[in-house]
């Protein structure tokens, strides 16, 4: 088996050796100049920031129409919650208001009755107070 090795350096390309070497003698293995290879680093971080860009905004975007949506929320959630105090309060006026009439039913009919019960009396208390009086 044979293993051909390949020069390798961290400084740049090799412009004598034919696997990076083209035409030119001055471009690496993916045909990029240096200044090519700068700019498409520069138009790739351009993009890059953009893309951040337009992510942060849809972020905030997003962001602003859940608090939206979480006010609308609370705002029905805070009606429905009035709505419903103000009929337990209706319901309960109501009650107490027909237990009043109820009570004064009651009270009249009370009345009527201790009435009758001392027009009856009346004439037994008068002949006792007579009575009383006569023979003392």
């Amino acid at each position: 088996m044979i293993v051909s090795v390949r020069p390798h350096s961290f400084i740049g390309p090799f412009p004598n050796n034919p696997e990076y070497a083209n035409k030119e003698g001055t471009r690496e293995r993916n045909g990029l100049s240096g200044i090519d290879a700068v700019r498409r680093i520069v138009e790739t971080e351009g993009r890059a920031r953009k893309l951040v860009e337009d992510a942060k905004a849809r972020a905030q975007q997003i962001i602003s129409q859940a608090h939206h949506e979480a006010e609308m929320l609370r705002q029905e959630a805070v009606s429905s919650a009035q709505k419903q105090r103000e009929e337990i309060l209706q319901d309960a006026k109501e009650k107490a208001e027909a237990e009043a009439r109820q009570s004064e039913i009651e009270t009249q009919q009370l009345l009527v009755n201790y009435r009758k019960l001392a027009e009856a009396r009346k004439g037994d208390a008068v002949r006792k107070a007579l009575e009383l009086i006569l023979n003392s």
